[in-house]
C-alpha cells in the first residue's frame, strides 16, 4: 500500500468517526503525538467537531520530517499548498519551529500558507508563534495570522481578536471579524452581534456573515432579530445567513416576498428554500405574479425544494409563466427528472410555447423511446427553429430525416445555419454526417471551406480526404485559406500534414512559407525539419524570425547559432525577436545572448532584453539594471526601473526606493510604481514621504501606489485633503484612496473627503496574495 492510499484512508476514517479515537488531548505533549488546544467555544457543536482533525503521521503513512524538507524546499505555492494541508493535520509544536523561518520568507504568499498550517495545528505553542504576527508590518500576513488565529479555537485568540474586530480603524477589521466567527465563542458571538447592529453597513454585514457561520443558537436567534433590521441590507444579509426558519421568521419571509421588496426578496427566498415544502405555495405565487426580478430566483427555489409539490407547481409555472419563469422551471424539470416532469416538458415542447419555454432545449437533454418519439414529430411539424434544436440528438442516432435536415441547413441555410449545420453534422460523428461533411467542404469556398476544414480536422484528423482537402486550400493561392490550412495541419501534426507543410515552404511562396513554418513549430521537432527549416531561414529572410523560436525552443545548438546571428543584424525588429526567443531558456548560452543585446544600440532591442530578464530573476539580473538604470538614454533608465519592480529580491528593491528620491519626474514616478508593488515596511515609508512631494506629478503617483501601504500615509493623505493650497487633482487622488482604505476619519476631513469622493461604502483594504509561481 502507498503513502498516499495510507493518507487517503487515514482521512476517511477519520470523516467516518469524526475524530474520536484519533484527537488526543495536547499540551506539552511528545513530538509524535498530534495535538488540539483549549477551546474558547460553548456553541452548539462540541470542539472536537468542530476544530480541524487531527491524525498521527503513523497513521496517515507519511513521515512528518519529510513533509517539512518538502515545504522547506518547494518551489511554487501550489506545491507548498499540497503540503501545507498535510502539515496542517499531522503536525505538532516540532513542526511549527522547524517551520518558523519561512513566515519571514520575503515571497508572496509563503508566510500566509505557514500561518494557516500554524491555525490547523492549534497548539498553545503554535498559538504563540500567531500572536507573534499581528502587528506584522506586512499586510496580507497579518490578515492571514489573524485568520489563523481564528482556526485554532484557542480561548487566548479571543482578546485579540475581539480587540481588531472592535476598533473600526484597522484596515483588517473584517479578517477580525470572521476569525471571530470561526471561534464561535460565546464572547466572540456576543461582540458579533453588537457589530451587527452597528451603523456601519460593511462591518455589520460582515458580523452577520460570521453568524451565520457558527451555527450556535444564539447566533441563530441574534440572526432572527436582525431580520428585523433598520438597514435593509443588514437585513437582507440576516435572512440569508439563517441555517433554518422558526414559525415567526418564515412568516416575515413569506410577507416579504409578497410585497416584493426589491432590497430584501432575493434574500427571504434563499430563506424560504431552507423551510421546505410550506414555503411552496408563497414561492409558486412569487414565480407567477411576483416582481419580474424575483421570479426566476423563486422558479429556482421550487427547484431546489423539490418533491412531487415542487414538480406540480413547476408544471403550473411552464404552462403559464412568462418566459423567464417558464424558462427557468424547464430546466428545474430536467435536472430534477422524473416521469411526471418528462410528461410536463414534453407537453410543453408540443405546445405552441415551445420556444418561449425552452421545453425543448431541455427535452433533448434527456433519453427514453418516448424522447425520440416527441422529437421526432418536431422534425416533421415543427419550425425551423424547433428542427435545429433537435438535430444535433437525432443525427446522432443515425435518423435519416435528420441527417437531409441538417444537409439542407448546411448547404442551402442562411449563413448561421449553415455553420451550424456543419456543426451538428461533424458533432454526430457518424459516417455518412462526415461524407455529407466532406462533400460540402469540397464544393464550399471562403468561409464555409474554412469553418468546414475545422470541424473535419477534429472530427476526423487521420482521414485521407480531410488531408487532401487541407492540402488543397494550403496550396489555392487564396491567403486567408491558405493561413488557416496551414494551422491546422500543423495541429494535426501527422506525417501527411508535416509533409504538405514541408513543401510550402520550400516554395516560391514567401508568405505560404512563414505560415508554414509557424505550424511545423507545433508538431516537434526532427533532424530533417531542422534542416529544411534552416535552409529556408537562408533562402527567406522573412523565416528567420519563426526558425529561431522554433530551433530554441527545441534545444537545438543551431537555434542559438541563429538567435546570435539576428543580434547582429542591421534588419528592423529580428533582434528583438531573438531576444524574446531567448527570453525563459535559462541557460548559460541564453544569458550570454540577452547580455550581448543589453549592449545593442537599438534601444528595442535593449529594451526587449531587459524584459527578458524578469523569466529568469537573479542577482547577476539585478546587477545589469541596475547598471542599465544609470543609462544615458531615458527610456532605457524607465525600463530598467520598471524591471527591477518586478525582481522583488533585496537588493532590487533597495535600487527602487532609492530611485524615488533622485532623477527626472518621469523616473520617479516608475520607481513609485514599482514601490507599489512592493511588500516593504521601507516601501510604505517611502510613499508616505513621498505624497507631499513638490514636484505634483510624483506626488499623485504617490497616493495612486498607496494603496497597499500601511497606517504612515494616512496622515499624509489627510494632510492633502485639509490643505487650502494643495492642487485640486491631488485632492481628488488623496480622497478617493482615503475612501478605499476605510481610514477612519475625524468629522471635518470625512465631510470633504465625502464632497470628493462619495459617501462611505464598497469594500475595504485589506490583505491578499497572489497564487502562482516563487521567485
Amino acid at each position: 500500500m502507498t503513502s498516499l492510499t495510507r493518507w487517503k484512508l487515514a482521512c476517511a476514517m477519520l470523516a467516518g468517526i469524526a475524530g474520536y479515537s484519533l484527537v488526543t488531548a495536547h499540551r506539552g505533549t511528545p513530538a509524535d503525538k498530534p495535538a488540539q488546544t483549549v477551546s474558547a467555544r460553548s456553541g452548539s457543536l462540541p470542539q472536537h467537531l468542530r476544530r480541524p482533525l487531527r491524525i498521527t503521521a503513523e497513521a496517515a503513512g507519511v513521515s512528518r520530517d519529510e513533509l517539512v524538507e518538502r515545504a522547506l524546499a518547494a518551489r511554487s505555492l501550489r506545491e507548498l499548498g499540497q503540503l501545507t494541508d498535510k502539515l496542517g493535520a499531522v503536525g505538532n509544536d516540532s513542526t511549527v519551529d522547524q517551520l518558523a523561518a519561512l513566515v519571514d520568507d520575503p515571497r508572496r504568499g509563503v508566510p500566509e500558507a505557514i500561518l494557516g498550517v500554524f491555525g490547523q495545528i492549534g497548539t498553545e505553542h503554535a498559538v504563540d508563534a500567531i500572536l507573534d504576527r499581528l502587528k506584522d508590518d506586512r499586510p496580507a500576513v497579518r490578515a492571514a495570522a489573524i485568520s489563523a488565529l481564528g482556526g485554532t479555537q484557542s480561548q487566548r485568540a479571543e482578546q485579540p481578536l475581539v480587540e481588531i474586530a472592535q476598533k473600526s480603524s484597522d484596515p483588517q477589521q473584517t479578517a477580525a471579524i470572521a476569525a471571530l466567527g470561526q471561534l464561535a465563542s460565546e464572547r466572540a458571538i456576543s461582540v458579533l452581534v453588537a457589530l451587527a447592529n452597528g451603523p456601519e453597513h460593511n462591518v455589520a454585514s460582515s458580523a452577520v456573515s460570521a453568524l451565520g457561520a457558527t451555527g450556535a443558537p444564539a447566533a441563530v436567534l441574534a440572526l432572527r432579530k436582525l431580520v428585523d433590521a433598520p438597514d435593509r441590507r443588514v437585513a437582507a444579509a440576516a435572512l440569508s445567513a439563517l441555517p433554518d426558519l422558526d414559525e415567526a421568521t418564515l412568516a416575515k419571509a413569506i410577507e416579504i416576498v409578497k410585497a416584493g421588496d426589491p432590497q430584501l426578496v432575493h434574500a427571504a427566498i434563499i430563506a424560504l428554500t431552507k423551510a421546505g415544502e410550506i414555503a411552496l405555495p408563497a414561492l409558486r405565487e412569487a414565480a407567477l405574479h411576483g416582481a419580474v426580478s424575483a421570479r426566476w430566483a423563486a422558479v429556482n427555489a421550487i427547484g431546489e425544494i423539490g418533491g412531487a409539490e415542487a414538480t406540480k407547481a413547476l408544471g403550473e409555472i411552464l404552462r403559464t409563466g412568462d418566459r423567464q419563469a417558464a424558462s427557468a422551471a424547464a430546466v428545474a424539470l430536467s435536472q430534477n427528472g422524473g416521469d411526471e416532469a418528462r410528461e410536463l416538458l414534453m407537453e410543453a415542447a408540443m405546445s405552441d410555447r415551445a420556444q418561449l419555454t425552452g421545453a425543448l432545449n431541455q427535452l433533448a437533454l434527456l433519453e427514453g423511446p418516448d424522447i425520440d418519439q416527441a422529437l421526432l414529430s418536431v422534425i416533421k411539424q415543427g419550425s425551423s427553429v424547433d428542427r435545429r434544436v433537435v438535430l444535433p440528438r437525432l443525427l446522432k442516432s443515425g435518423n435519416p430525416e435528420a441527417l437531409e435536415l441538417a444537409i439542407h441547413f448546411a448547404g442551402k441555410g442562411s449563413r448561421n445555419e449553415r455553420y451550424e449545420g456543419m456543426r451538428m453534422l461533424a458533432e454526430a460523428g457518424t459516417p455518412k454526417a462526415i461524407d455529407a461533411l466532406v462533400d460540402i467542404a469540397g464544393q464550399s469556398r471562403g468561409n464555409t471551406r474554412t469553418s468546414a476544414l475545422e470541424l473535419l480536422a477534429n472530427a476526423r484528423p487521420g482521414d485521407p480526404a480531410v488531408l487532401q482537402l487541407l492540402g488543397d486550400s494550403l496550396f489555392s493561392g487564396r491567403r486567408d485559406e491558405a493561413q488557416y490550412a496551414a494551422s491546422v495541419l500543423g495541429r494535426l501534426g501527422s506525417e501527411e500534414a508535416r509533409s504538405t507543410l514541408l513543401a510550402a515552404i520550400t516554395g516560391k511562396d514567401e508568405q505560404l512559407a512563414v505560415a508554414a513554418a509557424n505550424a511545423l513549430g507545433q508538431a516537434g521537432m526532427t533532424e530533417s525539419l531542422k534542416s529544411t527549416l534552416l535552409a529556408a531561414a537562408r533562402d527567406n529572410p522573412r523565416l528567420k524570425s519563426q526558425v529561431v523560436q522554433h530551433l530554441i525552443n527545441a534545444g537545438a545548438p543551431e537555434g542559438m547559432q541563429l538567435a546570435e546571428e539576428l543580434l547582429d543584424s542591421k534588419e528592423p525588429g529580428v533582434a528583438s525577436s531573438a531576444v524574446w526567443a531567448l527570453a525563459g531558456q535559462g541557460t548559460d548560452a541564453a544569458r550570454r545572448l540577452i547580455e550581448k543585446a543589453l549592449t545593442s544600440k537599438d534601444v528595442s532591442v535593449r529594451s526587449a532584453a531587459m524584459h527578458s530578464l524578469v523569466q529568469n530573476p537573479d542577482e547577476r539580473a539585478t546587477e545589469l539594471l541596475m547598471k542599465l538604470a544609470r543609462d544615458s538614454d531615458e527610456n532605457v533608465r524607465t525600463t530598467a526601473l520598471s524591471t527591477l519592480g518586478q525582481l522583488g529580491s533585496e537588493r532590487a528593491n533597495q535600487v527602487i526606493i532609492e530611485a524615488t528620491r533622485s532623477g527626472n519626474a518621469a523616473e520617479r514616478v516608475t520607481a513609485i510604481g514599482s514601490l507599489g508593488n512592493m511588500d516593504d515596511p521601507r516601501a510604505s515609508q517611502q510613499l508616505a514621504s513621498l505624497i507631499r512631494d513638490r514636484e505634483s506629478s510624483v506626488a499623485q503617483a504617490a497616493i495612486y501606489a498607496s494603496y497597499n501601504a500601511g497606517p504612515e500615509v494616512d496622515p499624509q493623505l489627510v494632510a492633502i485633503i485639509n490643505d487650502p493650497n494643495a492642487e485640486a487633482n491631488l485632492k481628488q487622488a488623496a480622497a478617493s484612496q482615503l475612501r478605499t482604505r476605510g481610514t477612519d476619519l475625524d468629522a471635518t476631513t470625512e465631510k470633504r473627503v465625502t464632497e470628493l469622493a462619495g459617501p462611505a461604502g464598497g469594500y475595504g483594504y485589506g490583505g491578499f496574495y497572489r497564487d502562482g509561481f516563487i521567485d
